[in-house]
């Protein structure tokens, strides 16, 4: 073979390399930039919550909470006509459903580890943020995903049904917990009118199939801005409006699991405040 055709062959092949090289290289920086927006566009889940931010939030002074009391501001859980009790492990059971994304979720927990704390003790809760991109973005809060409670009174079930991070398609949420088929079932029976606001929403929380709630609370808009410390903090001073709206909330739930477990312990629901707020319920 000629020189001249073996070198012709040669560049052939180098020019080939080359080629292959330089598009690998723009798949690698497309791939890249695709990575760093959905990076950017999303707020991830941390990890578990401050040791400090959980114990001013579980260990709320009583003074506080009683100075903030029972006030009809808050709505009420709605009493349904279920068959039987929920009950896990021999007691009443309170099955929350919710998701990390959703700043409405993000409200209601600080008022559920409030009034949960009265009758047990959280492990492992979690820390995070409702989505960037909803409403009331960022709302900094608890959650229930990983974490376990243990009490006397009442179970715990806290179902987060999807994180903060957005699918690849843009439409919707990664899945986090998975729903048992009961748990499905009782938010398709009681997560709809007449019982809460709207069809099919979160958070929604089961009550020992005795009480339902859906949606939050309060506002969101109360916690915008605000740090889980700030937030955390703000709990003795009943003069800040987190105080304001997460203690009356955390009240009308504490009286309604005193609804549930007759009334024990009796150095939580014998409260004047609470037997207020009992008295409320339907």
């Amino acid at each position: 073979m000629a020189k001249n055709q073996i070198r012709s062959i040669q560049r052939g092949k180098i020019i080939s390399l080359v080629s292959v090289v330089i598009v690998l290289a723009i798949i690698a920086a497309l791939v890249l930039v695709k990575l760093n927006k959905s990076t950017i566009a999303v707020t991830p889940t941390s990890g578990l919550a401050p040791a400090n931010v959980v114990a001013a939030v579980t260990q709320v002074p009583q003074s506080a909470i009683a100075s903030i009391g029972y006030k009809t501001s808050i709505p009420l859980p709605t009493p349904i006509d279920a068959k039987g009790l929920l009950l896990k492990g021999g007691k009443p059971e309170l099955l929350y459903m919710g998701a990390d994304y959703c700043p409405y979720c993000a409200a209601q927990r600080w008022a559920l580890v409030v009034a949960l704390s009265h009758f047990g003790t959280f492990s492992n809760l979690g820390e995070a943020s409702s989505s960037s991109t909803d409403r009331f973005p960022n709302t900094q809060t608890f959650s229930f995903h990983g974490a376990t409670f243990a009490s006397r009174y009442i179970s715990f079930v806290g179902v987060e049904l999807e994180t903060n991070i957005p699918l690849a398609s843009g439409a919707g949420w990664t899945p986090l917990d998975k729903p048992t088929a009961q748990e499905n079932n009782l938010l398709a029976t009681w997560d709809k009118p007449p019982y809460t606001p709207t069809a099919a929403g979160i958070p929604f929380v089961d009550i020992a199939n005795k009480y339902v709630m859906g949606g939050a609370s309060y506002s969101p808009a109360i916690l915008q801005g605000l740090s889980m410390a700030t937030i955390a903090g703000s709990l003795s001073n009943t003069s800040t409006a987190p105080s304001q709206a997460i203690l009356v909330a955390s009240n009308v739930i504490t009286a309604t699991i005193c609804k549930v477990t007759h009334n024990q312990p009796a150095n939580v629901c014998g409260l004047s405040y609470i037997q207020k707020a009992e008295k409320a319920l339907k």
